[in-house]
């Protein structure tokens, strides 16, 4: 369970370092994203700062499990959050973007129960 905890929560860290570091940076692509779900631009940065926080406490969370644990929570509220304005906005976002939404939600789980067991 070691294992997976370690692996999940640096996969977790890879894919939000990058989602949040685009919108803290303004990138083109992010912001093309934040227009069609109808989100304002300090709601994106605020949301990218907090993407920006889990990385840290996952990654932390590698050497003090309970961090990592509160971490991992952290990003099954983001992408709970994420799903809900996916599907609010409709359209081309929520064909495209639950289903990843919905497989990092997955995998945040996991990397929870993991961290829960090694608790």
């Amino acid at each position: 369970m070691e294992v997976l905890r370690i692996v999940l929560s640096a996969v977790l860290a890879l894919l939000l370092l990058s989602t949040g570091g685009g919108k803290l940076a303004g990138i083109e692509s992010s912001r093309t994203i934040r227009d069609s779900l109808g989100i304002g631009a300090g709601s994106w940065k605020a949301i990218g700062a907090a993407e920006v926080l889990v990385v840290i406490g996952l990654l932390v969370g590698i050497w003090v499990v309970p961090v990592g644990l509160a971490a991992t929570l952290g990003v099954i509220v983001l992408m709970v959050g994420a799903i809900a304005a996916r599907v609010r906005a409709g359209g081309a976002q929520r064909r495209a973007g639950v289903a990843g939404d919905a497989a990092v939600l997955v995998v945040a789980v996991v990397a929870a129960v993991a961290c829960a067991v090694g608790l």
